[in-house]
């Protein structure tokens, strides 16, 4: 796909025009009426708990459930909840280890924590973003107990490859999929393949209460193990007798959502096909226009994966352009043309994406000198300290991404003049 290059423009940062003369407007509500409609209706009525799976929370865990293609569904009041209801419910504890993607937030680890179960940090395919398959089976131990893969931004791993390595060596699967609402991967729904899908609904996700989560399964005895950790109150499946004594009763945690997340929620899951077919087609449109465009290099899904919620949008820079200029400085000359490309936003954090194999909480922090339960009583204080890895992929990446707003409803032209920019600028990159 072309785009008007306007390569022989004096660049914006040095008093030239600004290449974006009509920049992106998000038109699309993430509140819409009918989603004040649906809050109202519960305040109206007096409701602002709900119990079990009565109501609006009984409707959305139908629907959701019927959406990823499980046999159930269950709410919760966060996606960190979601996960460590998961890492709980397939038996992740003491002496256990989880292997996870470095790349990702924080939250997909510290439940592992709460499970007094160590992380095993892999790194990410340079290709996708996502974890590298060939890496989880190197770092596959005797104490390994689950395999926690994350869909990172709307991007799906490589769901053969993980699923036949989980299969071989017997280890469970448990699905991160917080910003791929409606992603597949040969047609298939994530948050399907693995024992648990867990997903965020906080209010920048697709699907959103605000704050809130959902886990899927096929298996009710995992659903009756959620209930057990985080949900006084709600009837149990039956499935486990054992569970099925302590009646009501739970062990401590809470993590039922609120009335009201839920239906806000519902309002975004009715919607969900169509921003998904909105996002889809702003990022593919972007990617055509930048796909050959020097200095950048789109992130392409692979061939079986369909890409759903997004989050936001990924770029790399390439190493050559980065010997040119540092990326502060092509993002500073990218603002000044108009466009909305920043780094990437998570870069600003110190180990919070990307770095995670690096971070003192996950490595050198003496988890041992606080209290609770967040250490393995199987391993020594010196014995639970980590070396920071060596993860290369995901230590180069986390330098060179760029990241523009996962746009719904915005004017063609407006994304057209954004790739323009990005062309103007790399192609002049000599004179930052």
């Amino acid at each position: 796909m072309s785009v008007a290059i306007a390569q022989d423009q004096q660049l914006a940062l040095h008093g030239g025009p600004q290449a974006v003369s009509n920049p992106p407007i998000e038109l699309w509500k993430k509140v819409d009426a009918n989603a004040k409609k649906a809050v109202n209706d519960l305040l109206d009525a007096g409701t602002t708990t709900l119990l079990g799976n009565n109501g609006i929370v009984g409707e959305f865990e139908r629907d959701f459930a019927r959406l990823i293609g499980t046999n159930h569904a269950i709410t919760m009041n966060s996606g960190t909840s979601a996960l460590h209801s998961a890492f709980f419910a397939v038996g992740v504890g003491p002496g256990d280890e989880v292997i996870v993607p470095t790349y990702t937030w924080h939250a997909t680890i510290t439940p592992i924590i709460h499970c007094a179960a160590t992380p095993v940090f892999c790194d990410i395919d340079a290709n996708t973003l996502t974890i590298d398959p060939d890496d989880i089976e190197r770092k596959i131990t005797p104490r390994t107990k689950a395999i926690c893969v994350v869909h990172v931004f709307g991007n799906v791993c490589d769901m053969d490859r993980i699923v036949a390595i989980a299969d071989k060596h017997n280890i469970a699967l448990i699905e991160d999929c917080s910003h791929a609402h409606g992603a597949s991967w040969n047609g298939q729904k994530v948050g399907s393949f693995g024992k648990i899908g867990c997903f965020s609904m906080q209010g920048g996700k697709a699907v959103s209460g605000g704050e809130s989560g959902v886990a899927t399964t096929d298996d009710p005895e995992l659903i009756d193990l959620m209930i057990l950790l985080g949900h006084f109150g709600r009837q149990k499946i039956g499935s486990n007798a054992e569970v099925a004594r302590v009646g009501d009763m739970n062990l401590g945690m809470k993590y039922r959502p609120h009335a009201l997340a839920i239906a806000l929620a519902n309002s975004d899951l009715k919607r969900l096909p169509e921003l998904n077919q909105h996002r889809t087609r702003n990022y593919e449109l972007l990617n055509d226009l930048l796909r050959d465009c020097p200095g950048i290099e789109v992130i392409d899904a692979l061939p079986k994966a369909e890409r759903g919620g997004y989050l936001e949008f990924k770029y790399k820079l390439t190493p050559e352009v980065l010997e040119i200029a540092n990326r502060t400085k092509i993002v500073e000359a990218l603002a000044a043309e108009g466009a909305p490309v920043n780094a990437d936003r998570y870069s600003d954090f110190n180990y919070t994406y990307g770095l995670l194999h690096t971070a003192p909480l996950f490595t050198d922090f003496d988890l041992h000198s606080i209290g609770g339960c967040f250490y393995d009583p199987s391993l020594t204080p010196q014995e639970s300290l980590r070396e920071k890895l060596s993860l290369p992929v995901a230590e180069d990446l986390s330098q060179r991404l760029l990241t523009i707003p996962a746009y719904v409803d915005v004017e063609e032209e407006s994304l057209r003049q954004t790739a323009q920019a990005i062309w103007k600028v790399l192609t002049q990159v000599e004179s930052l």
